[in-house]
């Protein structure tokens, strides 16, 4: 089948599957700049992984994000360890439902800004500000568009997902130095001789259970009447000059790379 399709998987590398090495650079890092906070905003913060680390040392913590399902679980897992200084609640980065000079620490982690239009980035930022104590710290966590550019990647990469409903969604992602991957979608058509060869692969298994993909050399051109085009998106990743740059129009007078945000 695999020659049939003249289809190649690219091996995943074990750095792309067991996130724990990093998980225990960043929770140390989070530690040390978060410090003993009185209150704390997690923007985005996913299953709550974060502020449920975190919630020994502060006061008081509150994530928010706009994945219901994600804030149940949040909720669950505090309930579980029963942890009392912890709020989980749904709320649209773009418009923060907090009074101004709200926190001593607001968190942006985990590539928040990729999920958003490049025009939406600076409006995130500035609400960041907004609820900002005066001389609290905002910490961002992104990918390094400049690291990340430096792999030999192909002009165009093809990558396999598995969709909600249990279908699989190809991406051919193209990528530019400035940090723009732009991605054509589609659907593969179920019965085709591509939904099968997929169906077929060992696929990649995170040990922290992170969704994985399939990344694949396309040797010759895939039918195009096994795909169904669902359309193209557009993400921005920024280089640390670029953040800089973004977080200055936001209202943030000193941004440091590899260090907290602070107000003016």
């Amino acid at each position: 089948m695999g020659e049939l399709l003249n289809l190649e998987v690219v091996p995943a590398q074990p750095c792309d599957l067991d996130f724990a090495w990093y998980e225990e650079i960043r929770a140390g890092l989070l530690r040390q700049t978060v410090g003993y906070a009185d209150r704390v905003l997690d923007v985005g913060c996913g299953r709550g992984d974060i502020l449920l680390m975190l919630s020994a040392q502060i006061r008081e913590g509150i994530g928010v994000d706009i994945c219901q399902d994600d804030l149940d679980r949040a909720g669950g897992e505090r309930q579980r360890r029963k942890i009392a200084n912890l709020m989980f609640r749904h709320a649209d980065a773009r418009a923060l439902p907090f009074p101004d000079s709200s926190f001593d620490v607001v968190l942006l982690l985990g590539d928040v800004l990729t999920y958003l239009a490049d025009s939406e980035h600076e409006v995130v930022v500035t609400e960041l500000k907004r609820v900002l104590k005066e001389g609290g710290t905002a910490a961002h966590e992104s990918m390094n568009w400049d690291w990340e550019y430096r792999w030999p990647y192909p002009p165009a990469d093809i990558f396999f997902k598995r969709s909600g409903r249990g279908d699989f969604i190809m991406q051919r992602i193209r990528r530019n130095a400035s940090g723009l991957e732009t991605s054509r979608d589609y659907e593969v058509v179920p019965t085709t001789p591509l939904h099968q060869w997929i169906l077929e692969q060992e696929w990649p298994v995170s040990p922290q259970g992170a969704n994985t993909w399939l990344e694949v050399k396309e040797n010759a051109p895939i039918p195009k009447e096994w795909l169904k085009f669902s359309g193209v998106s557009r993400t921005r990743h920024y280089r640390p000059r670029d953040l800089e740059r973004l977080y200055k129009r936001g209202g943030f007078h000193h941004p440091e790379p590899g260090h907290g945000c602070h107000g003016p």
